[in-house]
């Protein structure tokens, strides 16, 4: 069972529950971790609100696809689901970017969102008792979430169409040459001049 299924599974459970018995199983399940979270952070400093904020990321991880219309029926497999991402453009663009840098490159990318991660953490954590590696696990999931879409093939590429030019002195949009053919201004007697409108 892929992920985009078992989305689709738990939202049907979680749409065929009524209403009412929803918010309170949601709500019951929140603050059940939190209880839980709390009496870690008073036993033995566990970071406070870890797992409410991992329970609330579970939650939107189910049912988030569901609500923005990105479960849709796998088109080659009949009964079959997939996750399917569209306007995601700049996540698309991040990735392509990531992808065209060399290893080691790509390796200092992640080395240097990683450290800044975990030097601010640890300032944090030593001026103020800030829970300790909470901002560095925050960076891994951001990384996960921006990466891990385009990996399993879920982000729909972006359309081609007009783009921003990053060359000095070139017009500010051009058009992609496949997308709309050039136009050729021929004249059709040699020596005669061009006739105006």
């Amino acid at each position: 069972m892929t992920y985009a299924e078992r989305v689709q599974h738990w939202n049907r459970l979680y749409d065929q529950a009524p209403e009412n018995l929803r918010f309170n199983v949601l709500v019951g399940m929140v603050l059940l971790i939190g209880a839980v979270n709390m009496w870690l952070t008073v036993a033995i400093g566990f970071p406070f609100a870890l797992l409410m904020i991992l329970a609330i990321g579970a939650i939107a991880a189910i049912r988030l696809p569901q609500a923005m219309g990105w479960v849709q029926p796998h088109p080659e497999a009949p009964g079959r689901a997939q996750l399917r991402i569209e306007g995601a453009d700049s996540l698309y663009r991040w990735n392509q970017w990531y992808d065209g840098l060399s290893e080691a490159q790509q390796s200092a990318v992640l080395l240097v969102v990683l450290l800044g991660a975990g030097i601010v953490n640890m300032l944090l954590t030593i001026g103020s008792g800030f829970p300790f590696g909470l901002i560095f696990l925050l960076a891994i999931l951001a990384l996960a979430a921006i990466r891990g879409p385009y990996v399993s093939g879920w982000l729909v590429p972006p359309a081609a169409g007009p783009m921003l030019d990053a060359a000095p002195g070139a017009p500010l949009l051009h058009q992609d040459a496949a997308a709309s053919p050039a136009v050729e201004h021929q004249n059709p007697i040699p020596g005669e001049p061009l006739a105006r409108d």
